[in-house]
């Protein structure tokens, strides 16, 4: 009776060693028995991954570990284990973020000291609070920005880019340290024209504004030109020929220039002085056109009819030429229309430098004004005859009107 029962013995105290033992290691994993500093950190939101062990961090050194988180639907309270050999060189006014070790790692608490610090070393029972500073604020919202893209991200493709990345990168560093040296040198060359260059775009913007206006307009030439190819395809056959049509002109002129080159340079020479006249009388021409224009008028209306409409005015002739009044080109008094297009009847008195005289009205012999008799006409009648070939009994009244004075040493105008 007794083996059963100390084998059963035997088995509790085994059983109970490997509880004990169990419990130890579990106490010594949660360090139980190691000596911490418990403080607690009070954060308006934790994120994602941030459980219980999850390192509290210095600078980058591990100081502690976080052993307990809790919610209450407001706040986040975390309770952290700090190492004693550590709370010396930790600050009483530390603040904490809350960060990511990697890409895809869990999230630790970093611990920040504000620069400069002058307050007591931090002992247990403390409270903290969240970084509420602008740039740990970027920091966290940053790192809370990539969170989606994370998620979105395959962690097997993305390591596969990085390390094809990585192999890429390998054995050049030296170039890609000189290519970054180089850069630093053409950005430093650079800063000094970047106003110009911001003034630049902002030039082009405007540039670009105009034409976006534009731009409907331009689509529309550009629909045009369409139709333009289209017909130039067409016309190619007719094109070409013009082609070689102007090819052959040009040939032809070509050897006509050559031939002919010193001719027209001297013809154009020659010609300046006439065409520098015609220039200079240009402001004439207008109102001697409107009087020849006025002048096929008055001739159609002398004619209406087939009859012969004039109003006959006898006018002193201008006595003979003396000696010395030999003609002169000299006249310039430059352009003048002289009452064109409408002059007057008889033409006002004009002394022109052309070497004569200056006969006014009054001047010289007077013409008698007479009417025609019946022997001057037939005298007249007798003279025009064979002129006009008709017989001296058919040559009509008029023409004694008409050549009556210039007989006698009077002129005629018609009016």
């Amino acid at each position: 009776m007794r083996t059963p029962v100390k084998l059963r013995l035997y088995g509790v105290v085994f059983i109970a060693a490997l509880a004990l033992l169990l419990s130890l290691s579990v106490a010594v994993y949660q360090q139980v028995f190691t000596s911490v500093v418990r403080i607690t950190l009070e954060a308006g939101t934790l994120g994602n991954q941030l459980e219980p062990r999850a390192d509290v961090k210095l600078r980058g050194l591990l100081v502690g570990e976080v052993r307990e988180v809790r919610a209450d639907g407001e706040k986040a309270t975390l309770d952290l284990a700090l190492k004693p050999e550590h709370v010396s060189r930790i600050p009483a006014d530390v603040r904490a973020r809350l960060l990511p070790k990697t890409l895809f790692g869990e999230k630790y608490v970093d611990l920040v000291a504000p620069p400069g610090s002058q307050a007591r070393p931090i002992r247990a029972g403390d409270v903290i609070s969240q970084d509420r500073t602008r740039a740990g604020m970027e920091v966290q919202q940053l790192m809370n920005d990539l969170l989606p893209l994370l998620r979105t991200v395959k962690p097997a493709e993305l390591n596969a880019t990085l390390s094809a990345f990585a192999t890429a990168l390998e054995g050049r560093g030296d170039r890609i340290g000189d290519n970054l040296v180089r850069v630093e040198d053409y950005l430093s060359k650079l800063n000094p024209h970047m106003p110009s260059i911001k003034e630049n775009i902002s030039r082009f913007a405007d540039v670009a504004e105009v034409y976006g206006d534009a731009a409907p307009d331009l689509m529309n030439i550009l629909r045009n030109t369409i139709t333009t190819s289209r017909t130039l395809v067409e016309k190619q056959d007719q094109l070409a020929a013009l082609f070689t049509s102007a090819a052959t002109m040009s040939g032809t002129a070509d050897a006509y220039l050559d031939e002919n080159g010193e001719r027209l340079i001297t013809l154009g020479r020659v010609s300046r002085p006439t065409l520098a006249l015609f220039a200079r009388y240009a402001p004439e021409y207008p109102c001697l056109l409107k009087g020849l224009v006025r002048q096929e008028e008055a001739a159609e209306e002398t004619f209406r009819g087939g009859e012969m409409r004039i109003t006959l005015e006898i006018v002193r002739p201008r006595p003979g030429y003396e000696p010395g009044e030999e003609p002169r080109y000299r006249e310039r008094s430059g352009p003048d229309c002289r009452g064109l297009p409408g002059p007057g009847v008889p033409a006002g008195h004009t002394k022109l430098d052309d070497g004569t005289r200056d006969v006014r009205p009054g001047d010289g012999p007077v013409a008698h004004q007479s009417s025609a008799t019946a022997a001057e006409q037939r005298a007249v009648s007798s003279l025009v005859a064979p002129v006009m070939g008709v017989p001296a009994d058919e040559v009509p009244a008029v023409a004694t009107l008409l050549f009556g004075p210039m007989a006698r040493g009077t002129a005629v105008s018609v009016a």
